[in-house]
């Protein structure tokens, strides 16, 4: 069910904030129709329209683009929260390595001005420079570059944010020891819009790697390359991602080596005499097409799920994934999560879904749907939180919105 806000907003929202579009992807995700858009250009804007949508009963799904939202099925009245008009870089300082943006700016915009100075943030989701800065931290994506670099949650430092009821809240703040007891600030990084809305965020930057090597081995099967894939995630030598994919004619490991040229050849060597393996070794020019080509591969196809197991198993995910005809997948190594392409074609999804779940569950791990066609109903195939898990996030979602006003987008 959808409602028009600008009748009863109008006097509290200026103009600008009516008449945004969002990709036909969400309407995909929500199983519905989105007409009801509003775009606020500031927290204080976004304060007043969740006032009102306490005391209206209506629901406000956060988003950023709007073209990374998961599967969810609303049936109550609501309107999509876009960031659209939160653009700005509101304070940039190379020397401390720290960068203060509003959660609509685009990661590919602000690599670009960081890239000035020889600085970066190192994660590399899907479509990462299509991303806003504000749903990149909601989704809590770091992709495989973690390995080196450590999880996003770690080098967001503050935020800005507002609470389902209204409340404005600044947190942490511009240097990394900014906390004295509990760090408000970390539930917020992947809590998906379910706690409140991000409007501006400051984030720890990187200096860009003098040399960035990628390491390549290919195999008629991606079954052949898990065992130097698992001994390179234990060799003394730290690489910046470890991926394994699957291709065409087989399988490929992807391994990042990052820093000085010296200390990079000298890593390369380790990685040689540890695995018994020569690497192929792609040059700079070809590295960056490579890369962006297995980051976004098939981010446009209707049918993908996520697994989760420890990385000491992720030869039998693989192996629970291999029984699926006509699949694609691209797996974190050393974070032992792997992206699942399924054949839009697939015949009996339910059965496929239920099985590749018990599978994953058996293994001690986690399945949970990215995108998935419109006769999946995504909540009956996917982990369920445990009962804890359950108890912790009502109680934070029962502090930061008492009304329970905003729908977490998955």
């Amino acid at each position: 069910m959808r409602v028009d806000p600008a009748d009863s907003l109008s006097e509290i929202l200026p103009a600008e904030a009516f008449g945004h579009s969002v990709p036909a992807s969400l309407s995909a995700a929500l199983r519905t129709d989105v007409e009801s858009v509003v775009a606020p250009g500031s927290p204080e804007e976004v304060a007043a329209l969740l006032r009102w949508a306490s005391k209206t009963a209506v629901g406000v799904v956060p988003v950023g683009t709007g073209a990374h939202t998961y599967p969810r099925y609303p049936s109550d009245p609501f309107v999509v929260l876009t960031t659209s008009r939160l653009t700005e870089i509101g304070h940039y300082e190379p020397a401390d390595l720290t960068l203060t943006a509003s959660a609509g700016a685009r990661v590919g915009d602000l690599s670009t001005a960081m890239a000035v100075h020889g600085q970066w943030l190192p994660f590399d989701p899907p479509d990462v420079p299509n991303r806003t800065l504000g749903g990149l931290v909601a989704a809590g994506l770091s992709g495989p570059l973690w390995a080196g670099y450590g999880q996003l949650r770690n080098h967001v430092l503050g935020a800005t944010v507002v609470c389902g009821d209204g409340r404005v809240l600044k947190l942490g703040g511009r240097v990394v020891k900014n906390v004295a007891g509990f760090d408000i600030l970390k539930p917020m990084v992947g809590s998906r819009g379910d706690l409140a809305v991000i409007t501006s965020l400051t984030v720890r930057l990187f200096p860009l790697p003098a040399v960035d090597r990628l390491l390549i081995v290919e195999a008629s099967d991606i079954s052949e390359l898990v065992s130097t894939a698992r001994a390179i995630a234990t060799a003394p030598v730290m690489p910046a991602s470890i991926v394994l994919s699957s291709t065409s004619v087989g399988g490929r490991l992807l391994v990042r080596l990052h820093g000085v040229s010296d200390s990079v050849g000298a890593d390369q060597r380790r990685l040689e005499e540890h695995t018994s393996v020569s690497f192929d070794i792609r040059n700079v020019y070809e590295l960056g097409d490579l890369l962006e080509g297995e980051r976004d591969r098939d981010i446009t196809g209707e049918f993908a799920v996520r697994l989760w197991a420890l990385p000491s198993r992720i030869d039998e995910l693989l192996v629970a994934v291999g029984q699926i005809p006509g699949v694609n997948l691209t797996a974190d190594v050393y974070g032992g999560s792997v992206r699942v392409y399924l054949p839009d074609n697939l015949s009996d999804i339910k059965s496929v879904l239920m099985r590749l779940r018990e599978d994953v569950e058996n293994l001690g791990g986690t399945i949970r749907a990215l995108r998935v066609p419109a006769e999946v109903d995504a909540f009956s195939y996917f982990t369920k939180p445990l009962v804890d898990e359950r108890e912790l996030a009502t109680g934070l979602k029962q502090v930061f919105d008492p009304h329970g006003v905003l729908w977490r987008v998955e």
